[in-house]
This record gives structure tokens, C-alpha cells and sequence, in this order.
């Protein structure tokens, strides 16, 4: 009898978890084997970050194991991915793993943090993503939190991420009496947002004392960000929340990418002979505007059961799918328990909005890890909320790709 095809599935984000998950009956009936490849062997929900860094949520609630979330008989194999062979296909991982052949691949190796070649970034600013340096960074926003010295934090980016580390700083320093004041900087807030979803995250950024920056940062330096055109913003501390691109991985194998470097996928989400890609690291376009989609949680999860089940389906011969995202809107948390955002044409906000996301957040955590991930998430909001800052030190993680942050796809 021969041998089930067997499909690698490189990064346990979103796309990558949610793939594997869909493969399920596959799996149970023997009719396929899984393999995800991961540089940590935790899974990073990146929409909790905000909360983790204002203390207001643990690592219980932020990291989902990989032994909860990924099944037998699908394997997980820790190990750095160093380079891309889409004619194996194979993944060519840092010794001692070295060469992992697979029948058919699946890249979702989702993103990091892009500096968009602003000097002194690296130097000078931490970049969200990277989980030592998200506890790391904790730490210290905990510590300015709880002084009543004043200093100051900017924030660079005025995107979901960066509207969200800013409100919840904020809000824990208020409720604190901190001496910690927060700045964003960013050309615009939330663009490409509906205009009363805009006004509104300025609002409730400024009813928390938040200093809205118009402006682009020209460099980075000690203590300071300079703007283009003049000026420049003060701060202690300096996260930087201003955009991502794909694992540089994906533009290292040698197929087209956009200047993202997210790999070029066709309606089918594939890339290459039995390869396919999907999440932060693949452009999925929309057929209809040709558009390529958000780096979002929702296109990811949408994205990875499709791309698989297209792998599958190409490895059997069968006729494949084209892949058609849904869109559910998107969500924003500004502090308060207040969020806004917009469901198909409306623009929402409140009290009930907020409920409404983090109910979606928890689904969201179920999607990728199952109910075993989803009562340890439940666990840990009962657990490690507002928990010391030296709560992460127990379980040291092997560091990524140089540079690389966990994927969010």
C-alpha cells in the first residue's frame, strides 16, 4: 500500500494552525500526513499583544501551545526554516534537523516587522513581534506604569496595531496614576477606514490623553524620533508599530513577489508545482478589484483551510477551488472597554463592540488551537491577568530567523 502524501506546512500563525486543523478527517482516515515546521514550538496570538504589553492580559492568554494545537497524527518538528526549495518541494532547516521532503508544501511563514528603511530603527526601537522582545518590552512598560516619574513612550504607526498599543498603554496609565505619557506617530490614523471610524479612534485617543503626531518618521535616534519635514517627538521609550512584510524567506526561494515580498499566488492561492502559500506571506488578490488582501487574523484563517485543501486537491489530481475571501468586518480597541470599527457598510462602536471583539478574539484562539488551546487561553485569563512582570521568564524560547517575528498568518 502506498504511502500517504505528505505535506509541509512551514509556520504555525493563523493560516498555518487553521490549515492543519482542516485537514483533520485527512488525517484521521490516513489518507495524508502533516508535518508543521516551526521555529518556537508556541503559537503567538498577535491581536493580544496590546493587552499583554499594558499588563492587562499574561502569556497564558497571548502564547497557545503547539502540543494543544496541533493533533496526532500531524507532527510538529521545531526547527529554523533557512531556505526554501520549491522544486523539492523541501525546507532546508539549521542542523541538526537539516532537509524535510514533503510531497507538497504550504507556506505560511507570515511576517515581520518592517522598518521601511528609516535609519536607526533596529538600534533604537523595539519592533512589535518578536516574543522575547515583547517580554522584554513588558517589563519595562510595566515598571515606567508603576512610577510616578514622568516619561514618556512613542508609539510609530497609526494602524490597527499601533491605535491599540496606545489606547490600552494609556488606559492602564490612567488607571494607575502613572507618570507615563503616550505619543503615536503617524501620518494618518487608521487609513483606509471608514472617516467616522477615524474620528472616532482620534477622539478616544484623545479623551485618553493620548498626543496624536501628525508626521512620518525620518530616523530614529537615542530618545528621539525625527519627522519628515522638521520636528521631532521626545521619548524614553519607542515601540515600533508601523507596518509589516513578508518572512524574508519567501522573496529568498526565487518566485515572483510583490514588493511586500509576499509571494505571487494565483485564484487557487498557488504559488508553485504543489506549493502553496497563504497568510501575511502570500499575495492573495481579489479577482473582482484585484486588490491584495489585509494582513488580518480573519484572511489568514480563511486562507489556510483553503490553500490546503487546493495542496490536497492538487496532489491527488483532483480540480481545485478558487479561493474567495469573506469579508467580516474589522474591529479596533481603544481602551475603556470601548472599540469601534465597521461590519460590512456600518461603522460601529461602544461598549458592545468591544464585548463583540473579544468574544471574536477568543473564537478566533478555538479556530487555531481547538478546545484543548481554548480552555488553557480560558486558564490563563484567570491566572495571569495583570500578573508580575517576571511571569514569562519560566520557558525560554529558541530565538527565529534573525530579524523574524512569530507569524500572524
Amino acid at each position: 500500500m502506498a504511502d500517504p502524501p505528505h505535506i509541509l506546512i512551514a509556520g504555525a500563525g493563523y493560516a498555518g494552525l487553521a490549515a492543519c486543523l482542516a485537514l483533520g478527517e485527512a488525517l484521521q482516515g490516513g489518507t495524508v500526513a502533516v508535518t508543521v515546521v516551526n521555529a518556537d514550538d508556541r503559537h503567538l496570538l498577535l491581536p493580544e499583544l496590546p493587552l499583554y504589553l499594558a499588563g492587562e492580559s499574561g502569556a497564558g492568554q497571548v502564547r497557545l501551545s503547539l502540543r494543544d494545537a496541533v493533533r496526532p497524527p500531524a507532527r510538529v518538528q521545531v526547527a529554523i526554516v533557512e531556505r526554501i526549495e520549491p522544486d523539492g518541494p523541501a525546507l532546508i532547516c539549521r542542523e541538526p534537523v537539516g532537509r524535510l521532503q514533503g510531497d507538497g508544501l504550504l507556506l505560511t511563514l507570515g511576517s515581520v516587522s518592517d522598518d521601511f528603511g528609516v535609519p536607526g530603527v533596529r538600534e533604537h526601537a523595539t519592533a512589535i513581534g518578536r516574543w522575547d522582545d515583547m517580554r522584554e518590552l513588558r517589563e519595562r512598560l510595566l515598571a515606567d506604569l508603576h512610577s510616578s516619574a514622568a516619561s514618556r513612550v512613542a508609539v510609530v504607526g497609526g494602524g490597527f496595531t499601533g491605535v491599540e498599543i496606545a489606547s490600552e498603554l494609556a488606559d492602564r496609565a490612567r488607571g494607575v496614576r502613572s507618570g507615563l505619557r503616550i505619543q503615536l506617530i503617524a501620518p494618518a490614523v487608521l487609513k483606509g477606514m471608514p472617516d467616522a471610524v477615524r474620528r472616532t479612534a482620534v477622539s478616544a485617543l484623545r479623551a485618553l490623553e493620548v498626543q496624536v503626531v501628525e508626521g512620518r518618521a525620518e530616523a530614529v535616534e537615542a530618545g528621539r524620533v525625527r519627522l519628515q519635514g522638521g520636528g521631532q517627538v521626545e521619548a524614553e521609550r519607542i515601540v515600533w508599530a508601523a507596518g509589516v512584510r513578508a518572512n524574508p524567506l519567501v522573496a529568498q526561494c526565487g518566485l515572483p513577489v510583490n514588493r511586500r515580498g509576499q509571494v505571487q499566488v494565483d485564484v487557487h492561492l498557488r504559488a508553485a508545482p504543489h506549493l502553496f502559500a497563504a497568510g501575511d506571506c502570500a499575495d492573495a488578490r481579489d479577482p473582482r478589484t484585484g486588490r491584495s488582501g489585509a494582513p488580518t487574523a480573519q484572511a489568514a484563517l480563511q486562507a489556510g483551510p483553503a490553500a490546503v485543501r487546493n495542496l490536497l486537491r492538487d496532489l491527488r489530481g483532483e480540480p481545485l477551488e478558487p479561493f474567495k475571501q469573506r469579508d467580516r468586518g474589522l474591529l479596533i480597541s481603544l481602551g475603556r472597554g470601548e472599540a469601534a470599527g465597521q461590519i460590512g457598510s456600518h461603522a460601529v462602536q461602544g461598549g458592545d463592540i468591544a464585548v463583540l471583539k473579544r468574544l471574536i478574539e477568543t473564537y478566533h484562539a478555538y479556530q487555531v488551537g481547538g478546545l484543548r488551546a481554548l480552555a488553557r487561553r480560558l486558564q490563563g485569563a484567570a491566572g495571569d491577568r495583570r500578573a508580575p512582570a517576571t511571569e514569562d521568564r519560566a520557558a525560554p524560547v529558541p530565538a527565529g530567523i534573525p530579524g523574524d517575528k512569530p507569524s500572524r498568518s
